[in-house]
């Protein structure tokens, strides 16, 4: 029985100094020293084996924040680490960061650029606020939300770049941006937090994608020259009109392959990339038979969509005996076989050197004999297509007059 007591003591008293022992490491942990290195302060994270600025006690107006220190790798700037350092107008932080703290640059105010790396992945609220030089920012590609408040009273930013990977945007991000003129927000984001866009009196245009399927009251309070771009009945949409808010209604390119007609043009174009920044078409015929001049568009606009004309398509033209004059646009960068062959009466041809690299065979073959080709272009790029059309694959003839 006594031997009992006394094993249970020894183990009770092992279990004490154990836990003093994980305390007080826990203590050192927490308490890790402060250190200085050209004019930054920083402390060293035992249990990431990393470094995390706390702050800058130089007097340099642009500095550089080390990548390493003492062979320790910087990840963190840490909570209010340069806040209220007034007189700082550049800072570099360096790639391999992941993240920075609360109000780390709050009230910077003679900030005016900030560039980050892409291995950022998180910013925390109201990072930025205050920083009223700061006149754009490009926020990195690892951010996958923006913080509450982040770039509160920033009122000279005139432009931010969100990336795609962005899902939410929480409340005041962007309020008191005066500056701010317009903002495009990714596919992805699918909520935007109350007074995110707040007194952004410039802000005259924001795009909103499908995806954003909830958007409070206030978002946009005092934003009178606002025009919110977004898809028909969308909850932008429906937000927009519930507020008196003026639409700009975004319409998708049509499928690739999908054949339209230009009415305005008098062309059938066949859609060759649905692209959303660049959507491309190819002419495939003209619906007016009896016209004899052709223009070639270096773009077409069908349905509120702006599309590019990159291309002519085989015997678009063939044997249409009513053409006599063609130009053809300085998007065109490929002419398709027997395009114009047999377009006998066609008796002037102009078109624009640089783009235009491919003219297959039998183009031209069977226009006038006397045809003149005007070639449009700077020098070197006007000798390379005129090489072009005089190979006699195209139809060449030497009674053609090309200048």
């Amino acid at each position: 029985m006594i031997q009992k007591k006394i094993r249970s003591l020894i183990y009770a008293g092992l279990g004490l100094v154990l836990c003093v022992l994980l305390c007080g490491g826990i203590g050192m942990t927490a308490q890790a020293e402060e250190e200085t290195y050209n004019g930054f302060t920083y402390v060293y994270e035992s249990w990431s084996d990393t470094i995390t600025i706390l702050g800058y006690k130089g007097n340099k107006t642009e500095i550089v924040i080390p990548g390493e220190i003492k062979g320790k790798k910087v990840t963190k700037i840490g909570e209010l680490a340069f806040m209220g350092c007034k007189n700082l107008k550049s800072i570099i932080i360096p790639e391999g960061v992941t993240r920075i703290s609360n109000q780390a640059f709050a009230g910077c105010s003679g900030l005016t650029s900030i560039p980050m790396p892409d291995s950022i992945t998180h910013i925390s609220d109201a990072a930025f606020v205050g920083c009223s030089s700061l006149k754009s920012i490009t926020m990195p590609k690892g951010v996958t939300s923006i913080a509450a408040s982040i770039f509160e009273s920033c009122s000279s930013l005139e432009s931010v770049t969100i990336p795609k990977g962005v899902t939410e945007i929480y409340g005041g991000a962007f309020e008191g941006c005066s500056s701010l003129e317009c903002v495009t927000i990714p596919e992805g984001v699918t909520w935007i937090g109350g007074s995110a866009f707040k007194g952004c009196s410039s802000l005259t245009s924001i795009t909103i994608p499908k995806s954003v399927t909830w958007i409070p009251d206030g978002v946009f309070t005092g934003c009178k020259k606002l025009v919110l771009s977004c898809y028909k009945d969308s909850v932008a949409y429906n937000y927009a009109k519930q507020n008196n808010i003026s639409v700009k209604l975004i319409v998708d390119p049509a499928k690739k392959g999908t054949t339209l007609t230009v009415s305005s043009k008098k062309l059938e174009v066949i859609v060759t990339s649905s692209s959303k920044k660049n959507p491309t078409v190819t002419v495939t015929k003209i619906m007016d038979k009896k016209a004899k001049k052709l223009t070639i568009p270096a773009t077409v606009k069908v349905k509120g969509v702006t599309y590019k004309v990159t291309a002519i398509s085989d015997r678009a033209f063939k044997g249409n005996k009513k053409l006599t004059t063609v130009t053809i646009g300085s998007n065109v960068t490929k002419i398709g076989i027997g395009a114009f062959y047999g377009c006998k009466n066609l008796k002037k041809i102009t078109v624009t050197a640089g783009k235009l690299t491919t003219i297959n065979r039998s183009v031209f073959k069977g226009v006038k004999k006397n045809v003149t080709i005007s070639v449009k272009g700077t020098k070197k790029a006007k000798t390379a297509l005129k090489k072009q059309l005089k190979k006699k694959s195209i139809g060449y003839v030497k009674t053609w007059k090309i200048k």
